[in-house]
């Protein structure tokens, strides 16, 4: 009898051991399916033509006046967390961004709070909405991983060329990777419209892990069939660079053995209780 205890009670903590250990899978698992029901929400939604959408009209309103006032107000933090426009209606996004080759397909919502960098991808406050006009630039910030879900984490998949789409309540809008550089937090000159350009800023934590010491910028832009030049192809020269790719890889190495580890330990752990079962029995 004491020995059953000892079993079950080897068993519960092994469960609670490995659901500590998986706990950021689940995690993750739930965020996507938030993300997912909030595209599905978004992706069912009456769509309006552009002349007769007022949220259109105040959107193109907003990037006109960002881009004449030469983005003024893109300062500091609290800028970047001020929605750009307020949505109505109880939507919650302004879309969605999808990119293949970082297996990520996140909601778009407005201003980098935390909230809604809990829920997926934000426009910054003080940055074009994405319209797919000239004269605009859509900085999008996520997480580098947060809390184990992976959001911006894969950033450095992206290379010269690589698509990203974003869709708004209007169209699709496609763009090619052209630029990745290394910034600080602070410089925000580096995330500015620039004339005559249709872009898309990927902006996130540089390195992985590092609490924001860098920031990683993918610049996009149209996809309008133009040939990306090799120059811009290796992207990054900054001195301050270091690869994440390495640190990503050792986790997910380490997450992999452990999976394994706790699988070999429960077949053991069942294997084991069968045989003392099987003996009492006797």
């Amino acid at each position: 009898m004491k020995r059953n205890l000892m079993n079950i009670l080897g068993i519960i903590l092994i469960g609670i051991g490995i659901f500590v250990f998986l706990s950021p899978d689940f995690a993750a698992y739930k965020q996507q399916k938030d993300a997912n029901k909030e595209i599905d929400a978004f992706e069912k939604e009456a769509k309006v033509p552009k002349d007769k959408d007022l949220l259109y009209q105040e959107s193109l309103k907003y990037n006109q006046k960002i881009y004449k006032s030469g983005q003024s107000d893109l300062k500091d933090v609290w800028s970047y967390k001020a929605a750009p426009i307020r949505l109505k209606d109880q939507k919650e996004s302004f879309g969605y961004i999808k990119i293949k080759k970082m297996d990520v397909k996140l909601p778009l919502y407005l201003g980098a709070t935390l909230e809604n960098m809990r829920k997926g991808a934000a426009i910054m406050g003080g940055t074009s909405l994405p319209l797919g006009k000239k004269n605009s630039n859509c900085v999008i910030a996520a997480h580098r991983g947060y809390e184990g879900i992976p959001y911006f984490r894969e950033i450095e998949r992206l290379k010269a060329g690589d698509r990203v789409i974003i869709k708004n309540s209007w169209e699709k809008l496609t763009y090619r990777v052209a630029e990745i550089k290394i910034i600080q937090p602070d410089d925000s000159d580096q995330i500015k419209i620039q004339k005559g350009k249709d872009m898309v800023t990927l902006l996130t934590c540089h390195p992985y892990r590092s609490h924001g010491k860098y920031r990683y910028v993918v610049y996009c832009i149209r996809d309008r069939g133009q040939k990306i030049t090799k120059e811009k192809n290796e992207a990054i020269s900054d001195a301050s660079f270091q690869s994440s790719q390495w640190d990503i890889k050792r986790e997910k190495i380490v997450h992999f053995i452990g999976c394994s580890f706790f699988g070999a330990v429960i077949v053991w752990m069942l294997v084991h209780v069968k045989k003392e079962w099987e003996n009492d029995s006797k």
